[in-house]
């Protein structure tokens, strides 16, 4: 199943730091959703499920700096999320 994107009007880049805990962003072609747990909110991945992980190729050598966490600096899209399935079978 695919993940389709459609744009409805032009919105302006915020920092992570603004998002409210239930906020939906987009940031580097993935949907990301802020959560709290333990009193601290953190983004995560829809795709993975995991914590938002940014892939910095300047340390492709060594993957412990590669695959940082987003920091609350990034400049992410906030976007409304639909989710709608269809049962099969």
């Amino acid at each position: 199943m695919a993940i389709t994107i459609k744009r409805e009007k032009n919105e302006r880049g915020v920092k992570l730091s603004s998002l409210k805990v239930g906020d939906t962003f987009l940031y580097d072609n993935r949907v990301g959703v802020m959560v709290e747990r333990n009193g601290h909110a953190f983004p995560i991945d829809m795709t993975t499920c995991g914590n938002f992980r940014v892939i910095d190729p300047r340390y492709w050598r060594n993957a412990e700096h590669r695959n940082g966490e987003l920091p609350p600096e990034a400049i992410v899209l906030p976007i409304s999320v639909e989710l709608s399935y269809k049962v099969v079978g």
